[in-house]
């Protein structure tokens, strides 16, 4: 056929170029054999979860639904994020960074009508996959304590009350994919980014809501801060009593409770994930 006979480009309805923008995100983050390995060492973590039990010899505490709580969802408590979060940090930035470092961008554009669909779909895949993550990650580690537990021969905890705080750690995983692939769009880095995920949430932050609380009128501040409610989202510290409590809010570094955190955690996650769509549509291609 000839050009003279080709008849105009047959335009593609916006659901259509989106469904087809995630398929071509799932096919290309799938294709990738460091994906399943990274997969396979997370679902291998997640059930060596009842070491944990194991390792108690007399088995105290393990059937307290906060201690198996923290255990499944990869002790935010004491790492002060989800250890999760850092064997995700290659999924959660590799797709936008692949673009904007490598100046693929265009073609990926040209392919899936616009940075606006390309961006949309990378978060929704990026989202969507996090949260599989993390509910298979749960689900895995639960059977694993459970089993640990009843090879002992100590009581289970109560289930039902390990079910919230475990879908708060979904939403946050799915949150955490969200905000890699925003700060990666705007800085349009691969280093830089990494280490700002990596130290903010443990170093950075507390340091500035330290010196921010110096300020009168700033007192307080460091408790709305993005990862102080993050951690607050992931552990309930009235669920705990007596100087456990001020020690676990000590850890937490917030008075909010678990919905209100929440509802800020998901504030924070949509104004820079917005800011992310605006950076990765609006700023010009360099290869860095």
């Amino acid at each position: 056929m000839t050009r003279a006979t080709m008849g105009p480009p047959t335009p593609i309805a916006p659901a259509s170029a989106f469904f087809r923008a995630c398929l071509y995100e799932w096919r290309h983050l799938t294709a990738l054999r460091s994906t399943w390995v990274l997969l396979g060492v997370v679902a291998l973590l997640s059930l060596l979860t009842g070491l944990n039990v194991l390792l108690d010899a007399e088995g105290q505490n393990t059937a307290n639904p906060l201690i198996a709580a923290d255990s499944i969802t990869w002790a935010p408590l004491s790492t002060q994020v989800p250890a999760l979060c850092f064997f995700m940090l290659a999924i959660g930035t590799g797709p936008v960074s692949t673009d904007l470092v490598t100046g693929a961008a265009r073609t990926t554009w040209l392919a899936v009508n616009g940075p606006r669909t390309a961006y949309t779909a990378k978060c929704t895949v990026g989202f969507s996959v996090a949260c599989a993550v993390a509910a298979t990650s749960v689900l895995l580690g639960a059977l694993s304590y459970a089993a640990a537990l009843a090879l002992i021969g100590a009581p289970q905890p109560a289930w039902l009350s390990v079910l919230l705080p475990a879908v708060r750690f979904v939403a946050w995983m799915g949150c955490w994919a969200l905000l890699c692939m925003a700060v990666i769009s705007l800085l349009r880095s691969r280093i830089l980014p990494i280490l700002i995920l990596v130290l903010w949430p443990l170093i950075v932050e507390r340091l500035i809501g330290a010196l921010l609380g110096r300020l009168p009128c700033l007192d307080g501040i460091g408790n709305w801060l993005p990862f102080a409610a993050g951690r607050a989202m992931l552990t309930d510290a009235s669920a705990y009593s007596g100087e456990d409590r001020s020690f676990v809010k000590m850890l937490i570094g917030s008075h909010l409770s678990p919905s209100e955190a929440t509802v800020v955690f998901f504030l924070y996650t949509t104004v820079i994930a917005t800011a992310g769509l605006w950076a990765y549509c609006r700023r010009d291609l360099k290869t860095i």
